[in-house]
Protein backbone atom coordinates (compact mmCIF):
# COMPACT_ATOMS: atom_id res chain seq x y z
CA UNK A 1 0.00 0.00 0.00
CA UNK A 2 2.90 2.31 0.89
CA UNK A 3 4.55 2.15 -2.27
CA UNK A 4 0.71 2.29 -4.24
CA UNK A 5 0.67 5.69 -2.09
CA UNK A 6 4.22 6.78 -3.57
CA UNK A 7 3.05 5.69 -6.75
CA UNK A 8 0.50 8.34 -6.67
CA UNK A 9 2.50 11.06 -5.55
CA UNK A 10 4.83 10.42 -8.58
CA UNK A 11 1.71 10.42 -11.07
CA UNK A 12 0.39 13.44 -9.90
CA UNK A 13 1.89 16.95 -11.06
CA UNK A 14 -0.68 18.57 -8.49
CA UNK A 15 -1.26 17.33 -4.56
CA UNK A 16 -3.26 18.66 -1.56
CA UNK A 17 -3.13 18.03 1.61
CA UNK A 18 -5.81 18.19 4.23
CA UNK A 19 -7.10 17.05 7.44
CA UNK A 20 -10.21 17.18 10.14
CA UNK A 21 -11.15 20.72 11.32
CA UNK A 22 -10.67 21.94 14.65
CA UNK A 23 -7.17 20.64 13.87
CA UNK A 24 -5.01 19.18 17.39
CA UNK A 25 -1.17 18.57 17.25
CA UNK A 26 -1.26 15.26 15.26
CA UNK A 27 -3.74 16.51 12.80
CA UNK A 28 -1.22 19.67 12.51
CA UNK A 29 1.91 17.62 12.39
CA UNK A 30 1.06 15.15 10.08
CA UNK A 31 -0.40 17.22 7.68
CA UNK A 32 2.74 19.76 7.64
CA UNK A 33 5.38 17.14 8.10
CA UNK A 34 4.04 15.57 4.89
CA UNK A 35 3.87 18.78 3.09
CA UNK A 36 7.24 20.08 4.15
CA UNK A 37 8.87 16.87 2.92
CA UNK A 38 7.23 16.07 -0.67
CA UNK A 39 7.67 20.28 -1.12
CA UNK A 40 11.22 19.11 -0.74
CA UNK A 41 11.53 15.76 -2.55
CA UNK A 42 9.11 17.26 -5.38
CA UNK A 43 9.92 21.25 -5.79
CA UNK A 44 8.41 21.07 -9.61
CA UNK A 45 4.95 20.12 -8.24
CA UNK A 46 2.04 22.12 -6.71
CA UNK A 47 1.55 21.07 -3.16
CA UNK A 48 -1.00 22.89 -0.64
CA UNK A 49 -1.82 22.63 2.33
CA UNK A 50 -5.80 23.44 3.28
CA UNK A 51 -7.98 23.51 6.48
CA UNK A 52 -9.05 26.10 9.35
CA UNK A 53 -6.95 27.06 11.68
CA UNK A 54 -6.47 27.55 15.78
CA UNK A 55 -4.11 28.46 18.41
CA UNK A 56 -1.82 25.55 18.15
CA UNK A 57 -0.83 26.30 14.23
CA UNK A 58 2.82 27.12 14.57
CA UNK A 59 3.63 26.62 11.14
CA UNK A 60 2.56 28.64 8.59
CA UNK A 61 -0.78 30.02 6.84
CA UNK A 62 -3.04 27.75 4.74
CA UNK A 63 -3.79 27.81 0.98
CA UNK A 64 -7.21 28.37 -0.62
CA UNK A 65 -7.73 25.63 -3.87
CA UNK A 66 -9.81 26.73 -6.38
CA UNK A 67 -12.62 23.87 -7.88
CA UNK A 68 -10.59 23.34 -10.70
CA UNK A 69 -7.50 22.58 -8.88
CA UNK A 70 -9.03 20.20 -6.35
CA UNK A 71 -10.49 18.54 -9.54
CA UNK A 72 -6.74 17.48 -10.73
CA UNK A 73 -5.47 16.76 -7.55
CA UNK A 74 -4.15 14.30 -5.35
CA UNK A 75 -6.12 14.70 -2.08
CA UNK A 76 -4.66 13.22 1.30
CA UNK A 77 -7.00 13.82 4.38
CA UNK A 78 -5.02 12.68 7.12
CA UNK A 79 -6.02 11.53 10.84
CA UNK A 80 -10.35 10.98 10.28
CA UNK A 81 -11.96 8.66 7.82
CA UNK A 82 -14.83 10.81 9.00
CA UNK A 83 -17.21 13.19 7.13
CA UNK A 84 -18.69 14.73 9.77
CA UNK A 85 -14.43 15.69 10.97
CA UNK A 86 -14.25 17.42 7.45
CA UNK A 87 -14.82 21.21 7.16
CA UNK A 88 -16.97 20.32 3.89
CA UNK A 89 -17.58 17.73 1.09
CA UNK A 90 -15.29 19.04 -1.65
CA UNK A 91 -12.88 16.28 -1.36
CA UNK A 92 -15.31 14.31 -3.75
CA UNK A 93 -13.87 16.32 -6.25
CA UNK A 94 -10.91 15.60 -6.19
CA UNK A 95 -8.98 13.20 -8.79
CA UNK A 96 -7.84 11.09 -6.37
CA UNK A 97 -7.95 10.33 -2.39
CA UNK A 98 -6.17 9.00 -0.18
CA UNK A 99 -7.10 8.72 3.45
CA UNK A 100 -4.44 8.27 6.25
CA UNK A 101 -5.41 7.25 9.58
CA UNK A 102 -5.17 5.38 13.12
CA UNK A 103 -8.20 5.51 14.33
CA UNK A 104 -11.39 2.94 15.32
CA UNK A 105 -13.27 4.25 13.06
CA UNK A 106 -14.68 3.04 9.60
CA UNK A 107 -14.67 5.37 6.56
CA UNK A 108 -17.61 7.16 5.06
CA UNK A 109 -15.36 9.04 2.82
CA UNK A 110 -15.00 7.55 -0.88
CA UNK A 111 -11.85 6.93 -1.23
CA UNK A 112 -8.67 5.37 -3.64
CA UNK A 113 -6.35 3.81 -0.93
CA UNK A 114 -7.62 3.89 2.97
CA UNK A 115 -4.01 3.47 4.82
CA UNK A 116 -5.25 1.95 8.08
CA UNK A 117 -3.09 1.34 11.46
CA UNK A 118 -4.88 1.68 14.73
CA UNK A 119 -1.75 0.42 16.59
CA UNK A 120 -0.11 3.36 15.35
CA UNK A 121 0.42 6.48 18.30
CA UNK A 122 -0.54 9.05 16.10
CA UNK A 123 -1.30 9.42 12.01
CA UNK A 124 2.28 11.58 12.26
CA UNK A 125 3.98 8.13 13.04
CA UNK A 126 2.25 6.49 10.23
CA UNK A 127 3.27 9.58 8.08
CA UNK A 128 6.62 9.48 9.54
CA UNK A 129 6.81 5.69 8.43
CA UNK A 130 5.55 5.82 5.04
CA UNK A 131 8.18 8.93 4.10
CA UNK A 132 11.00 6.49 5.00
CA UNK A 133 9.55 3.77 3.49
CA UNK A 134 9.72 5.05 -0.08
CA UNK A 135 13.21 6.64 0.88
CA UNK A 136 11.83 10.42 1.19
CA UNK A 137 13.52 12.55 2.96
CA UNK A 138 12.36 14.10 6.33
CA UNK A 139 14.19 17.39 6.97
CA UNK A 140 14.86 18.96 10.08
CA UNK A 141 11.74 21.51 9.23
CA UNK A 142 9.67 18.63 8.50
CA UNK A 143 10.52 16.77 11.45
CA UNK A 144 9.55 18.90 14.28
CA UNK A 145 5.32 19.23 13.30
CA UNK A 146 6.00 15.28 13.08
CA UNK A 147 7.56 15.04 16.13
CA UNK A 148 4.81 17.66 18.06
CA UNK A 149 1.82 15.43 16.27
CA UNK A 150 3.55 11.98 18.01
CA UNK A 151 4.04 14.11 21.71
CA UNK A 152 0.75 15.57 21.58
CA UNK A 153 -1.41 12.08 20.37
CA UNK A 154 1.42 10.35 23.15
CA UNK A 155 0.21 12.65 26.23
CA UNK A 156 4.37 13.09 26.18
CA UNK A 157 4.43 9.30 25.58
CA UNK A 158 2.47 8.31 29.07
CA UNK A 159 -0.22 6.91 26.73
CA UNK A 160 -0.87 3.64 26.35
CA UNK A 161 -0.30 4.13 23.00
CA UNK A 162 3.58 4.50 23.05
CA UNK A 163 4.77 1.61 21.71
CA UNK A 164 8.89 0.44 20.81
CA UNK A 165 8.05 1.70 17.62
CA UNK A 166 6.97 5.36 18.69
CA UNK A 167 10.05 5.46 20.40
CA UNK A 168 12.12 4.14 17.32
CA UNK A 169 10.36 6.71 15.05
CA UNK A 170 10.90 9.53 17.29
CA UNK A 171 14.75 8.93 17.65
CA UNK A 172 14.94 8.90 13.80
CA UNK A 173 13.18 12.41 14.03
CA UNK A 174 15.30 13.66 16.84
CA UNK A 175 18.64 12.95 15.13
CA UNK A 176 17.48 15.80 11.97
CA UNK A 177 18.50 18.09 14.80
CA UNK A 178 15.39 19.14 16.16
CA UNK A 179 15.79 20.51 19.59
CA UNK A 180 13.30 18.80 21.60
CA UNK A 181 13.86 21.15 24.55
CA UNK A 182 12.45 24.08 22.43
CA UNK A 183 10.45 22.37 21.01
CA UNK A 184 8.18 21.59 24.51
CA UNK A 185 9.08 25.00 26.02
CA UNK A 186 6.96 26.14 23.41
CA UNK A 187 3.80 23.63 23.09
CA UNK A 188 4.05 23.91 27.35
CA UNK A 189 4.88 26.91 28.22
CA UNK A 190 1.61 28.89 29.05
CA UNK A 191 0.11 32.56 29.79
CA UNK A 192 -0.89 33.53 33.69
CA UNK A 193 -4.65 33.66 31.94
CA UNK A 194 -4.47 30.33 30.97
CA UNK A 195 -3.59 28.88 34.26
CA UNK A 196 -6.37 31.10 35.80
CA UNK A 197 -8.78 29.49 32.86
CA UNK A 198 -7.76 26.09 34.07
CA UNK A 199 -8.61 26.94 37.58
CA UNK A 200 -11.74 28.09 37.10
CA UNK A 201 -12.41 25.12 35.16
CA UNK A 202 -11.13 22.49 37.42
CA UNK A 203 -12.74 23.92 40.46
CA UNK A 204 -16.27 23.14 38.71
CA UNK A 205 -15.65 19.47 38.10
CA UNK A 206 -18.74 17.15 39.23
CA UNK A 207 -18.05 13.19 39.77
CA UNK A 208 -20.77 11.15 38.94
CA UNK A 209 -21.80 8.11 41.36
CA UNK A 210 -19.15 6.14 40.40
CA UNK A 211 -16.64 8.70 39.77
CA UNK A 212 -16.95 9.68 36.06
CA UNK A 213 -15.58 13.24 36.54
CA UNK A 214 -17.43 15.61 33.79
CA UNK A 215 -17.15 19.26 33.21
CA UNK A 216 -20.22 20.84 31.38
CA UNK A 217 -18.93 24.36 29.42
CA UNK A 218 -21.71 26.44 28.57
CA UNK A 219 -21.28 30.08 26.21
CA UNK A 220 -21.35 31.96 29.66
CA UNK A 221 -17.97 29.84 30.12
CA UNK A 222 -16.73 30.38 26.81
CA UNK A 223 -17.46 34.21 26.38
CA UNK A 224 -15.80 34.68 29.96
CA UNK A 225 -12.61 33.29 28.74
CA UNK A 226 -12.48 34.81 24.86
CA UNK A 227 -12.37 31.13 24.16
CA UNK A 228 -13.42 29.09 21.37
CA UNK A 229 -15.24 25.32 21.64
CA UNK A 230 -12.60 23.62 20.20
CA UNK A 231 -9.86 25.11 22.78
CA UNK A 232 -12.02 24.21 25.95
CA UNK A 233 -13.50 21.05 24.36
CA UNK A 234 -9.95 19.28 23.40
CA UNK A 235 -7.59 21.98 25.11
CA UNK A 236 -8.55 21.37 29.11
CA UNK A 237 -10.33 17.78 28.97
CA UNK A 238 -7.18 16.50 30.41
CA UNK A 239 -7.17 18.93 33.33
CA UNK A 240 -9.31 15.41 34.73
CA UNK A 241 -6.65 13.37 34.40
CA UNK A 242 -4.34 12.07 36.56
CA UNK A 243 -6.26 11.90 39.91
CA UNK A 244 -6.61 8.59 41.34
CA UNK A 245 -9.98 7.92 41.94
CA UNK A 246 -11.30 9.05 39.06
CA UNK A 247 -11.09 6.35 36.01
CA UNK A 248 -13.18 8.02 33.11
CA UNK A 249 -13.57 11.55 32.80
CA UNK A 250 -15.41 13.40 29.98
CA UNK A 251 -15.67 17.18 28.81
CA UNK A 252 -19.10 18.66 27.35
CA UNK A 253 -18.80 22.00 25.58
CA UNK A 254 -20.86 23.89 23.52
CA UNK A 255 -20.59 25.28 20.33
CA UNK A 256 -21.04 28.53 19.21
CA UNK A 257 -21.07 28.11 15.82
CA UNK A 258 -23.08 24.73 15.34
CA UNK A 259 -25.11 25.12 18.24
CA UNK A 260 -23.97 21.32 19.32
CA UNK A 261 -22.59 20.09 22.50
CA UNK A 262 -18.70 18.77 21.85
CA UNK A 263 -18.07 15.60 24.21
CA UNK A 264 -14.51 14.56 24.69
CA UNK A 265 -14.27 10.95 26.57
CA UNK A 266 -10.85 10.55 28.21
CA UNK A 267 -10.71 7.09 30.36
CA UNK A 268 -7.32 5.90 31.92
CA UNK A 269 -7.70 2.19 30.93
CA UNK A 270 -11.34 1.03 30.29
CA UNK A 271 -12.25 1.00 27.15
CA UNK A 272 -15.15 3.58 26.43
CA UNK A 273 -15.18 4.05 21.90
CA UNK A 274 -18.67 1.96 22.05
CA UNK A 275 -20.22 4.58 24.26
CA UNK A 276 -18.92 7.24 21.67
CA UNK A 277 -19.98 5.64 18.85
CA UNK A 278 -23.11 4.71 20.27
CA UNK A 279 -23.87 8.65 19.82
CA UNK A 280 -22.16 9.02 16.25
CA UNK A 281 -19.06 9.47 17.24
CA UNK A 282 -15.79 7.63 17.34
CA UNK A 283 -12.08 7.74 17.85
CA UNK A 284 -9.69 5.39 19.91
CA UNK A 285 -10.51 3.02 22.87
CA UNK A 286 -9.51 5.18 25.94
CA UNK A 287 -9.85 8.72 23.75
CA UNK A 288 -12.66 9.51 21.80
CA UNK A 289 -15.46 11.50 21.16
CA UNK A 290 -18.86 12.57 19.51
CA UNK A 291 -21.54 15.62 19.66
CA UNK A 292 -24.92 16.00 20.29
CA UNK A 293 -27.62 18.64 20.32
CA UNK A 294 -28.95 18.92 24.19
CA UNK A 295 -27.76 18.96 27.48
CA UNK A 296 -29.97 16.19 28.39
CA UNK A 297 -28.23 14.10 25.63
CA UNK A 298 -25.09 14.97 27.73
CA UNK A 299 -26.87 13.49 30.71
CA UNK A 300 -27.54 10.48 29.04
CA UNK A 301 -24.10 9.77 28.18
CA UNK A 302 -23.08 10.17 31.82
CA UNK A 303 -25.32 7.36 33.02
CA UNK A 304 -24.06 5.19 30.34
CA UNK A 305 -20.53 5.84 31.71
CA UNK A 306 -20.91 5.43 35.33
CA UNK A 307 -23.01 2.43 34.61
CA UNK A 308 -19.88 1.48 32.53
CA UNK A 309 -18.02 1.53 35.70
CA UNK A 310 -20.38 0.23 37.91
CA UNK A 311 -20.73 -3.05 35.43
CA UNK A 312 -17.11 -3.30 35.71
CA UNK A 313 -16.67 -2.36 39.44
CA UNK A 314 -18.86 -5.38 40.20
CA UNK A 315 -16.88 -7.61 37.31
Amino acid sequence: MEKQIFQFIIESDSIIISRHKNPDLDAYGSQFGLYYSLKTAFPNKDIYVIGDTNQLNQFQDFDEVTPEILSKSLLFILDTVSKQMLQNDDYAKAKKVILIDHHQNDPDISYDIYMKNVLASSTSEMVTLLLQHNDIQITKKAAKPLFMGIVGDTGRFMFSNTSALTFRVVADLVETGIDISAIFNKMYTETFQSKQVKADFFNSISLTKNKVAYRKNDIDFLNKHHMDSSSVSRGLVNQMAGIKEVPIWVNFTFDIQTSKIFCEFRSREIPVIEIAKRHGGGGHLLACGCSVTTWEDTDIILQELDELLEETNNG
